[in-house]
């Protein structure tokens, strides 16, 4: 079947992290699952109920502390509730998750006075939360933010547009990314805490996408909006680096939701190989079928292989940044190359719009871009390897 067991024995997980990877699971077959292919189909983003769903199974709060109304639990058991439910849909665990972390970056870096007034209301998904980084002329070249926010009195007024903004369509609260100093670079870059309802900000869906919708994406318009200095979340400075740290934890949180989207449309593709002859013979018994699935499964086994490691050094607090950029860069390859030899194993049962394979074809594509794009992804990789043979020379290397 399909909707197989859960499999992510190669994650330490604790029973209740395997139980909150379980609830996750049955969330998404039977909030998300049984109205993908219409949402998508009519461009439709993921709603506030499966939001709300999602936090009365105890996942919106999921790395947020017992005390504070959370789970407790840890970054391992993200990695495999992001593989598992995205098996189901790709977008929406992506869209689920950034809400999720959105809270959880709340308690860990937030002021008293933040976490007071909005933790509790995005735990229990009353309120989505979205993180607002990109712009028109700004993606992954983040220290080019052109955002401004500039001193007044008591606070801030912001000035700029925000693209390409996960949950923008329906968030009520914002991680904005702006510059203060203009010509200052990563140094100038401060993040505020804004309100998607205040006065000042404006937001459009963004272009249609050949897929993703769930995704909610939209572009937001900030005009003279006021941030309190009890808004400011991460001074200039200091926000930069935070924001570099915790997408390295997203990469491979990517690599895990491309895992799953591969692992969904493998288990698809050998079941109907089983039930559908050719010649006489099922189809899965024709060495070509065979040869190209067990490929597109020692591609997934690499790249879960990869993501766990690590997703155990982020769990852990060492350096990921290039475990991250291996797995991102590995899964978001074998993403593509893997679901499309899956949707050819398929025939043309393959194109059928009630089947995932569009959707997840789609959804690899969105998996090359987002969080730093593969392109980004082997120069990170490519300076590494100019930086470790400079600190140990060959000497039997020609000069």
């Amino acid at each position: 079947m399909a909707e197989g067991a859960i499999d992510v024995d190669g994650l330490p997980l604790t029973d209740r992290e395997r139980d909150a990877v379980q609830r996750g699971r049955a969330l998404a077959l039977s909030e998300i699952a049984p109205h993908v292919a219409v949402r998508e189909q009519s461009g439709a983003a993921l709603p506030r109920s499966v939001f709300r769903a999602y936090a009365e199974a105890g996942l919106m709060g999921l790395e947020v502390s017992d005390e504070r109304g959370g789970s407790g639990l840890g970054y391992l058991c993200k990695i495999g509730l992001a593989e598992t439910m995205a098996r189901t849909c790709l977008p929406s665990t992506f869209a689920l998750n950034l809400a999720q972390g959105m809270a959880t970056r709340i308690e860990r870096e937030g002021s008293q006075d933040q976490v007071r007034r909005h933790l509790p209301s995005l735990v229990r998904g009353e309120r989505i939360g979205a993180i607002s980084l990109s712009e028109p002329g700004a993606g992954s070249d983040f220290s080019a933010v052109a955002t401004r926010a500039e001193r007044a009195t008591g606070g801030w007024r912001l000035h700029g547009t925000k693209a390409w903004v996960t949950n923008g369509e329906h968030a009520d609260l914002a991680l904005v990314y702006a510059q203060t100093e203009p010509g200052s670079g990563a140094a100038g870059i401060a993040s505020f805490l804004i309100e998607l309802h205040a006065v000042g900000v404006s937001r459009a869906a963004d272009v249609p996408l050949i897929g993703g919708h769930a995704i909610g994406a939209a572009t937001i318009v900030l005009d003279g909006v006021f941030a309190t200095d009890d808004d400011l979340f991460a001074p200039p400075g200091q926000a930069f680096k935070r924001a570099l740290r915790g997408i390295t934890g997203a990469r491979v949180h990517v690599s895990a939701m491309a895992c799953g989207i591969v692992a969904d449309s493998l288990t698809r593709a050998v079941d109907h190989g089983r039930v559908r002859h050719s010649f006489g013979r099922p189809l899965i018994e024709h060495q070509g079928l065979r040869w190209s699935l067990a490929d597109v499964a020692t591609g997934l086994e690499a790249a879960r292989g990869l993501t766990y490691s690590a997703a155990r050094r982020v769990a852990a607090g060492a350096d990921a940044t290039l475990a991250a950029a291996h797995a991102k860069r590995f899964s978001a390859d074998m993403a593509l190359s893997g679901v499309a030899a899956c949707m050819q194993a398929m025939g043309g049962v393959g194109l059928r719009a009630d089947l995932p394979f569009g959707r997840h074809l789609a959804a690899a594509r969105i998996v090359a871009y987002v969080d730093g794009t593969t392109e980004m992804m082997r120069d990170r990789i490519g300076a590494d390897l100019v930086r470790r043979r400079g600190d140990h020379p060959n000497p039997e290397a020609p000069r």
